[in-house]
């Protein structure tokens, strides 16, 4: 077997990153309706969102030097059995009747700080386990594996919420941890993750890697506000009126499979395509998801919306694949969980933001006008973005012009 498929230790790491997924597309759902059947709101649902990505965020930086310091497969498992305790007290909760939305809230910020600590490992074991030449092939797998997984999922998810109730869809989601913790514990590399001169200087070293290219931040702040701005408000609103204008989670059901179907779609493109502007072309990709937001602000239909998040779902998954293939190969071998936890951290700072305040702000101005704005802004940023110097020079490499010509 040719590819990053033929090695044994790519082809665990493939298996259980593809099985956590179906897990990961799942939850959602079942977290959303879980708290709008006891009680909840937007805004609710909102929190529950901010909650995870709060504490995501909170530990990032920590699980980037954790992931640099230690064995990365050590790290994985680790993060993997804690997600998995998580969402077993979710669903036993929502089993018994006698679930509070508080409760589900804070366990949500519970297993946003355990996955924290996956990422940025998972970016050094792939770097770990693959030849470098084989390293856009690697991605665009995980990446079909994680949006193969994404229909599965979400029509699962969708499926067990509809047809036998939130607690058990989350029951399954432990479970999908719970086999990614086994599959992982089974890889046999050896780790250049190491111990350095310290726990806090390691963070400042981490943090000096990621601001000396500046392509990285310039593109960290930008995807940040797309997710505050035009992402939040989507998902946030998006169930809401699904519930109370469409068909309720039936119909949000195929709009996140149309999105799912779409990334699949991505990732197959992105096992040959090279772009030869790799970040000018991330950031017209991502332009694509105004169209979801208009569509759900002016004609909030199953058949208009599916395939509009689709769309939105094939250009995220292709511009992620060749974001991760450009970090990898730019940023040193040893500083790279620092670097993509930074990177993580930093896109996501202002999502919980985002997920908190998307309810408020709709019944303050009007969601249709939440979303005209949410669809404005990425397509305003992104073409001010794909204007500056050091986005447009960066080549798939992750250097710039300047830094391949020759010295005299």
């Amino acid at each position: 077997m040719n590819g990053p498929l033929g090695l044994p230790q790519f082809r665990l790491l493939f298996a259980a990153r593809a099985t956590s997924y179906v897990g990961t597309y799942l939850a959602p759902i079942a977290v959303a309706f879980a708290i709008l059947r006891n009680g909840g709101g937007a805004t609710a649902v909102g929190l529950s969102f901010a909650a995870w990505t709060l504490a995501q965020v909170a530990m990032l930086s920590f699980g980037g030097v954790v992931g640099d310091r230690l064995p990365r497969r050590v790290v994985m498992v680790g993060s993997d059995a804690a997600s998995t305790v998580v969402r077993t007290a979710m669903g036993l909760l929502l089993l018994s009747g006698h679930a509070q939305v508080w409760e589900l809230i804070a366990l949500q910020a519970c297993g946003g700080a355990a996955v924290a600590f996956y990422s940025p490992a998972s970016y050094g074991l792939v770097r770990e386990v693959v030849p470098e030449e084989q390293l856009q092939r690697a991605n665009a797998l995980l990446a079909i594996a994680r949006y193969g997984a994404f229909p599965l999922g979400t029509a699962i998810g969708g499926s067990i919420v509809v047809l036998i109730g939130t607690g058990t869809a989350l029951l399954v989601d432990a479970g999908t941890y719970a086999t990614s913790a086994l599959l992982l514990s089974r890889i046999d590399v050896e780790s250049i993750a190491k111990a350095g001169a310290g726990f806090f200087r390691e963070l400042k070293e981490g943090w000096s890697a990621f601001v000396e290219q500046t392509w990285v931040w310039v593109l960290v702040l930008y995807v940040s506000l797309y997710f505050l701005i035009t992402y939040a408000p989507f998902f946030v609103l998006g169930p809401y009126v699904a519930q109370h204008s469409m068909h309720g989670a039936r119909s949000w059901t195929f709009v996140a499979t149309g999105e799912a179907v779409g990334s699949l779609l991505g990732a197959l493109v992105g096992l040959r395509w090279r772009p030869r502007m790799p970040m000018v072309t991330t950031g017209f990709f991502l332009m694509v998801s105004a169209v979801q937001n208009l569509v759900l602000a002016f004609h909030p239909t199953t058949v208009l919306l599916t395939p509009a998040a689709a769309g939105s779902g094939f250009a995220f998954a292709l511009g992620s694949i060749v974001w991760d293939t450009t970090l990898q190969r730019a940023i040193p071998p040893e500083k790279l969980a620092r670097v993509a936890s930074y990177g993580w951290m930093g896109a996501m700072v202002f999502l919980p933001a985002g997920y908190a305040l998307a309810g408020p702000i709709s019944m303050a101005i009007g969601l249709k006008a939440d979303l005209l704005i949410a669809a404005g802004w990425i397509v305003a940023s992104t073409l001010f973005v794909v204007r500056l110097r050091a986005v447009r020079e960066v080549g798939l490499d992750g250097r710039t012009e300047a830094q391949v010509v020759p010295a005299q």
